[in-house]
């Protein structure tokens, strides 16, 4: 207790240069945390969407190429496939707003069975199937943008020449926060025939539910092959690796993160050593009379290390606080980009990052320690500050 006491009164000695030190950890490891929050965020999409057993069919060409339609009904009469959807991105814009929020044109009939996680009300159902201009909106999307059952919602074609006219006739629950709205794709396909458009039919991509998880590899294959040598060719894939497709475009972006929070790290060692070396350095004369009076080797190398630990330690949990509000806030204001909180996401990276910052203390006091401890008591007391 004496021990913890002493290195307390340490740490609080200079105050100005300690709160600095901690600001410099915190502040480093917060931006750490933002970017492990990331990876962490992917795993857990992954997993969660490993849970639902859906695969993904899409054109070999990625989203340039199109899927006809009718590939929806065949994948439907496949052996093990529960339902079938088309799912199309429409990506317009509300207002003045650019892509606010994830948009796909679906088949109402069927589209709450492949997502059959989600809850919707059974009336708000039977009126998204019976009006081709109804929409529907995660609930949690709805709540922020303030829409009511009833509202009128028109989203402005970008890339599809076409203006969606839709009314909100309900919304539904989601695990997590999607930040989408569906509407149905009968309706889309019809705006682009009106105006004589090329490209109707084109489902996009298909999502499917499957009912036995050890039949998904063995399913694609079989539906890849059947359209292969179509016209339109597909890649089907789980909706994990799906997910991780959309990382994937980044490129190595785990690589990337763990190399910049290495370089973070070796950092911060150097600015936390470079203080524990000038705190050590004014308290030549202090170490040799603790060591005068009785001090040990060792009492004063664990001296050093817990201070400049405890220092280090300070800004890790000032750092994750930090980051864990930023993850949050990213989630608040962009869904579509951080669609977890930072409660769905908690788990031991966080664990990992505060067990970083106590690494950087220990191993950014180990110099100043060791010398300090191998200081003798004649030549400390020669020295003058």
């Amino acid at each position: 207790m004496k021990l913890t006491k002493y290195i307390w009164r340490n740490i609080t000695r200079n105050k100005v240069r300690s709160l600095l030190t901690i600001l410099s950890v915190g502040f480093s490891l917060a931006l750490m945390t933002v970017l492990y929050g990331y990876l962490a965020m992917q795993d857990q999409w992954g997993i969660e969407a490993a849970k639902n057993n859906r695969i993904v069919v899409m054109n070999t060409q990625g989203f340039a190429g199109d899927v006809p339609i009718a590939y929806v009904d065949r994948v439907r009469a496949m052996p093990d496939v529960k339902a079938a959807v088309p799912y199309s991105w429409f990506g317009g814009n509300f207002g003045e707003e650019q892509m606010p929020f994830a948009q796909f044109a679906t088949d109402p009939e069927s589209v709450f069975d492949v997502w059959d996680e989600y809850k919707i009300d059974p009336d708000q159902l039977m009126a998204f199937k019976e009006n081709r201009q109804g929409c529907v909106a995660d609930e949690k999307l709805a709540q922020r943008r303030g829409w009511k059952i009833g509202e009128r919602i028109r989203l402005k074609g970008t890339f599809m020449p076409v203006d969606m006219d839709l009314t909100l006739v309900g919304t539904f629950k989601a695990p997590q926060n999607t930040d989408s709205l569906w509407f149905s794709w009968t309706y889309l396909d019809e705006s682009l025939k009106a105006i004589s458009e090329i490209g109707p039919g084109n489902a996009g991509t298909i999502f499917a539910k499957v009912n036995n998880a050890s039949r998904m590899a063995e399913l694609s294959q079989a539906i890849d092959e059947r359209f292969a040598s179509s016209d339109n060719p597909t890649r089907t894939q789980t909706e994990a690796a799906f997910a991780q497709m959309f990382t994937d475009m980044l490129g190595n972006v785990q690589a990337y993160i763990r190399v910049i929070a290495l370089a973070v790290v070796f950092a911060l060692a150097l600015v936390t050593g470079n203080a524990m070396a000038m705190s050590m350095r004014e308290r030549t004369t202090e170490v040799a009379v603790l060591k005068a009076i009785g001090f040990s080797n060792r009492r004063v190398l664990f001296l050093v290390l817990g201070e400049a630990s405890l220092i280090a330690m300070f800004g890790g949990a000032l750092g994750i606080g930090m980051g864990s509000f930023c993850i949050e806030s990213l989630h608040r204001l962009s869904p579509q980009i951080f669609p977890l909180s930072i409660v769905e996401m908690a788990g031991p990276w966080l664990i990992f990052i505060f067990a970083v910052s106590a690494g950087i203390g220990f191993v950014s006091g180990l110099v100043p320690a060791i010398r300090s401890a191998q200081l003798s008591v004649i030549d400390g007391l020669r020295r003058v500050i």
